[in-house]
Order: C-alpha cells, then sequence, then structure tokens
C-alpha cells in the first residue's frame, strides 16, 4: 500500500498565516469593542453637532464652521453622510475601525513585498493600529478626522519610499491629491502642506529639467492648491475663546509635544511617555540619517526628500500641539485620541528599514508595540465600560419618563459629556423626536 504525503508548508507561508490570524483577532475584538460598549448617542463635543446631522442646521454652512482650532469639511461631509444614511452614531465608529484594519492588512503585505516574505515582526501594524487604547477614536464617530489624517499620511508616505526619479510625475500625482485631502480633514493636517508642498516644487524642478513642461507645471499647480487653501482656512479664523494663549514656555512646548509622540504607541505607555519619547527620537535620527545614506548611494533623492518632508510636518503637528496645549498643562499631550496622528511616522521608520534590509528597527517597534499591548487593552476596556455604564443608566433614564434636565444634571457631571450640559438639553429633545439611539427609546 502506497501513501502520498503533502509537502509541508513554507515556514514563511505559515509565518503569513499566522500574522493574518493576528490580524482577524484583532480586528474582530476592535469591531466587538464598538459593538459592546459603543452606543448610539452623542459622546462629548458631538453634542454640537446634533442639529446639523438632522437637518436642522444648513450643511453647507456646519462643513465649513470651526470647531476649536479645526474647520473639518472632508472629514464632516463624510461622518453626516454615515449619519444620515444610517441615524446611528456607531457607524463613524464602524468605519475608523474597517480603515485601521485595512491600513494595518495593506502595510503587512507592503512589508513582505519589499523584503520578498512575511516576517513575524510584521505583526507590529495590527497590534499599534488596533488595539484598544484607541478607544476614544472608537467609541467618539466623529473621531473619524483623525483616522481619515493617519490613513492618508502614511498612504502619503508609501508613495514618497516609492518615488523614483522616473516616476516622479505618477508619485507626485498622487502626492498632491492626497495632500490636499490631508488639509482638507482638519487643522492638524495644514503642518504637513508646506515641507511637502516644497517636495512638490522639487519634483517639479526635476521634471521642467526632463524637458517636461507640461509635467512639472501641473505638479506646480499640486503644490500651490494646498497652499492656497491655507490662506483661505486662515481667513475670518477666531481664536477658541476657551482656550488660553499659545504657549512661550520652551519647557512646557517641549514636553507636551514629547507626550504627544510617546502616544504613537497607545496610551499605555503614558506612564513612561519621556523614555518612549527618547527612544522615537533616536529611531528618527537614524532614519533620517539612513535615507541620507540610501539617496547617496542610489542617487534617489526624491524619495528621501519626500520622507523628511512628510516626517518633519507631521513632528511640526506635535510642536503645534504643544504650543496650542502648553498653556493648559504639562500633560495635556497623553490623550488617546493624539495616538492616530504621529503613528505614521513609526509605520513609514518600519517600511524604510525593511526596504532597505534591515532588521534592528522593526523588531525594536515590534516589540514595543506588543510590551504595551496589554496595558493599552486594559485601558481601553476600562474607559468603554465607563461610557458603556453612563449610556446605560442614561437610557434606563429616558426608559422611565425622567425629564430631560434631570437626566442632563445627574448623570453629565463628573462624565466626558460634563461639558456638553446646556447643548444637550437643547438637543437631547431633537433625538427623542428623531427617535435616536437611546434617547429614542421614550419619545415622551
Amino acid at each position: 500500500m502506497s501513501q502520498t504525503y503533502s509537502p509541508s508548508p513554507k515556514p514563511t507561508r505559515r509565518v503569513y498565516l499566522l500574522l493574518t490570524i493576528v490580524w482577524a483577532i484583532l480586528t474582530l475584538a476592535a469591531l466587538a469593542f464598538v459593538v459592546v460598549f459603543g452606543a448610539n448617542a452623542p459622546y462629548a463635543d458631538e453634542w454640537e453637532f446634533v442639529p446639523a446631522l438632522l437637518g436642522k442646521e444648513s450643511l453647507t454652512t456646519w462643513l465649513w464652521t470651526q470647531h476649536n482650532e479645526h474647520r473639518l469639511p472632508l472629514s464632516r461631509l463624510i461622518y453626516c453622510t454615515l449619519f444620515r444614511l444610517t441615524h446611528d452614531f456607531r457607524a463613524g465608529m464602524f468605519l475608523q475601525v474597517a480603515l485601521l484594519s485595512g491600513l494595518s492588512l495593506w502595510l503587512m503585505r507592503l512589508a513582505a513585498r519589499f523584503r520578498g516574505r512575511s516576517e513575524w515582526v510584521d505583526a507590529f501594524f495590527p497590534v499599534s493600529l488596533l488595539h484598544l487604547g484607541h478607544w476614544e477614536n472608537f467609541i467618539m464617530g466623529y473621531q473619524l478626522c483623525f483616522v481619515l489624517f493617519c490613513c492618508l499620511v502614511t498612504c502619503l508616505a508609501v508613495i514618497a519610499i516609492q518615488t523614483q526619479r522616473e516616476t516622479a510625475f505618477r508619485s507626485g500625482l498622487f502626492a498632491g491629491v492626497l495632500l490636499l485631502l490631508i488639509a482638507l480633514t482638519g487643522g492638524f493636517g495644514l503642518p504637513v502642506v508646506p515641507p511637502v508642498a516644497v517636495w512638490l516644487g522639487y519634483l517639479s524642478v526635476i521634471l521642467r529639467r526632463e524637458g517636461k513642461r507640461l509635467q512639472a507645471s501641473i505638479l506646480l499647480v499640486l503644490a500651490v492648491l494646498p497652499l492656497l487653501y491655507m490662506a483661505i482656512y486662515f481667513n475670518g479664523y477666531e481664536k477658541p475663546s476657551l482656550h488660553p494663549p499659545p504657549s512661550r514656555d520652551p519647557f512646557a512646548v517641549g514636553m507636551v509635544a514629547g507626550e504627544v509622540l510617546a502616544m504613537a504607541l497607545g496610551i499605555g505607555v503614558a506612564g513612561i511617555w519621556w523614555l518612549v519619547a527618547l527612544v522615537e527620537v533616536v529611531i528618527g535620527l537614524g532614519t533620517v540619517e539612513l535615507l541620507i545614506k540610501l539617496a547617496r548611494t542610489a542617487n534617489n533623492w526624491p524619495s528621501s526628500a519626500g520622507l523628511v518632508a512628510y516626517a518633519s510636518g507631521v513632528c511640526g503637528l506635535a510642536v503645534a500641539i504643544g504650543i496650542g496645549r502648553g498653556s493648559m498643562g504639562t500633560d495635556m499631550g497623553l490623550w488617546p485620541r493624539y495616538s492616530l496622528l504621529v503613528w505614521p511616522l513609526l509605520g513609514t521608520a518600519f517600511l524604510v528599514w525593511v526596504k532597505a534590509g534591515r532588521r534592528l528597527i522593526p523588531i525594536v517597534l515590534c516589540a514595543s508595540g506588543a510590551l504595551a499591548f496589554p496595558s493599552n487593552m486594559v485601558t481601553g476596556m476600562q474607559a468603554g465600560m465607563m461610557s458603556r455604564t453612563h449610556y446605560d443608566q442614561i437610557e434606563s433614564d429616558v426608559k422611565t419618563g425622567v425629564p430631560t434636565d434631570q437626566i442632563v444634571g445627574t448623570r453629565f457631571p463628573n462624565s466626558f459629556n460634563a461639558g456638553q450640559m446646556d447643548r444637550a438639553i437643547q438637543n437631547v429633545p431633537l433625538l427623542r423626536s428623531a427617535g435616536i439611539g437611546v434617547f429614542g427609546a421614550s419619545k415622551r
């Protein structure tokens, strides 16, 4: 009797399958988090947007209306469209998870393509993008603006990584479109605009020297458009009345900026943020040095220049947050929502070192993400349970006919909705009338 044995799968195939399983489990965990802890109700700043979402305020006006320091036309358009299609505040939450899941899967495959095979360190992407330390984004649909920024900026970095002189026009074309979209996501996109616009101008000069005048002109237009948008953005801009003046204390600015950078690994590292920020700075400087060496060796300055430009913009954002929040206290950079604004720096560094055939930095980043993972998950679960309890209490009050002002006066103080009490009293009747979520449990 003969017996046929199937050949054993290659080790790289097993690694790929294991990584896919890790990605799928973390995606399902993030989705489950939204299902269990997300509420079909406004969360914090979302109370301000209820009239616009329900059609009680002009949509075109609302899309451009300033919120704190931000104008968020692209983010608001997507967010409002989702809500009007579903009448569910959780729609934005689910889209955030879907975008981060897709981004992590794509980056894992991109890293495998760069080196020619999958490796276990590629788990860095789902481990750092799908942990529950992102709870503040996951249970507030409006935070879609931060996720859009993260995805678009990361795409911009990937384009820069793969740019060559031969592909300068195609890369510049995609980068120019992405840069305008990044600016449209919110004020946090603006620091990225000037350095990347300069890079687009550099690509335009390369094309012009090669006699490709039309292509050079197109890239120059794409470089100028986001700069014009910035001018429009600040036309009629008003400083938020409740915010203190920008900080002029270098120590406070540097400390808050460092905290923001550390949040790239998640709120779980808040206790050692200074160590994380220091390691990130060392990795960043090492990555810049590597890019310069690669540019000299391969004579491919367009790619390295693009990466340095993009990274300068994201680092500039961290400094801008330090200036804007430094006057509020030296711990104002330790917020979960900031994680997705600076995470692209780590993801890009990972890809740069992989593409260069180096292993150390990807190992360090993956190990760091894994060490932070348990604390991120615990912190997220605790915050999720507090949010769920808060809304369960509100829903119970609504079902038993407790008046709106009493619900707000009892449940909102000492919660994340504490600063929204006046808006809630005005907008809960609108939600009840529309039968939306926990407030639609009763229309009395």
